[in-house]
């Protein structure tokens, strides 16, 4: 891990080559933003700025071989390097990770209301999508099952999808962080992340969303709910960590525990939230 890491912050060249590669790679897409965040977090914004523009350079006639128009490069750096970047860049202002993670639940919550703004009633967009893909797939021919799908599915997808992309940018962003920690900072990643506790008055904001989702019908407020909730799936993850540390459990622990939260999602985001007013950790501290 430590050569790897050595090697992208070598030279701008090798940076520029990773973030590249990462791009073009499906399975590796993660890598590029991620090295945008180290870039960032160790050297400034000016420095990631270099990297994402070179990297989208070396990009764009692969684009227009491959995808027939070199724009389709502008998908990746809106949706992820631009986002990394800018959270990267106030993480390094701030110094708090919890700061961060608030400022882009925040964002991505901005983001949903500019959808809806752009939209109108985003649940025809995206039954117009699904239909897209209906007739790719079933030759236009879609049964029933479909449509009835569709219409219970388009009303939640704006924040599934919003919710998604913001899942995306938080990982790559955690894995810069943990990077820098593995070169200039030993261990310090491992304490910063067992302490993440955001404040009271985001949980609170996001409360008020999750009980008004509720009682309203699917849309704008769910999927602020489900966005901004998101956010606290982190917190959730922290105080797991903290916990099995400070108990000395076994790492068999975390990798049940890991197994089964993609079953429970909304229950692990609930108790990361209620973790902002009660305090597990330190609760968990004092009986030990």
């Amino acid at each position: 891990m430590s050569g790897f890491l050595g090697f992208v912050m070598r030279s701008r060249l090798s940076a520029i080559g990773i973030v590249a590669l990462g791009a073009v790679m499906p399975l590796l897409f993660w890598l590029s933003g991620a090295v945008i965040a180290l870039v960032t977090l160790r050297r400034g914004i000016a420095e990631g700025l270099l990297i994402t523009g070179g990297a989208a350079a070396v990009l764009l006639p692969l684009y227009g071989l491959a995808v027939g128009s070199p724009m389709a490069i502008l998908q990746p750096i809106a949706l992820l390097w631009v986002p990394v970047l800018a959270l990267a860049q106030i993480l390094r202002q701030t110094v708090s990770l919890a700061a961060t993670l608030q400022l882009a639940g925040v964002l991505a919550g901005l983001g949903v209301l500019a959808f809806y703004g752009l939209h109108g009633d985003p649940a025809e967009f995206w039954q117009g999508t699904l239909q897209a893909l209906a007739d790719v797939f079933s030759a236009g021919s879609p049964g029933p099952e479909w449509q009835l799908a569709a219409e219970q599915l388009a009303p939640r997808l704006t924040g599934l999808w919003i919710a998604n992309m913001l899942g995306i940018v938080l990982l790559c962003l955690l894995l810069g962080r943990w990077w820098q920690a593995v070169l200039y900072n030993p261990g310090g990643f491992r304490e910063e992340f067992h302490s993440l506790r955001l404040t009271r008055w985001f949980a609170g904001l996001v409360l008020a969303l999750v009980v008004g989702s509720m009682v309203t019908p699917p849309g704008i407020v769910s999927d602020l709910a489900s966005v901004m909730g998101a956010v606290f799936l982190l917190q959730t993850l922290a105080v797991m960590h903290a916990i099995a540390a400070m108990r000395g459990w076994h790492v068999g622990w975390l990798i049940g525990a890991y197994l089964i939260l993609p079953l429970m999602l909304r229950p692990a985001a609930l108790l990361g939230l209620a973790d902002s007013f009660v305090d597990f950790r330190a609760r968990a501290a004092s009986r030990a």
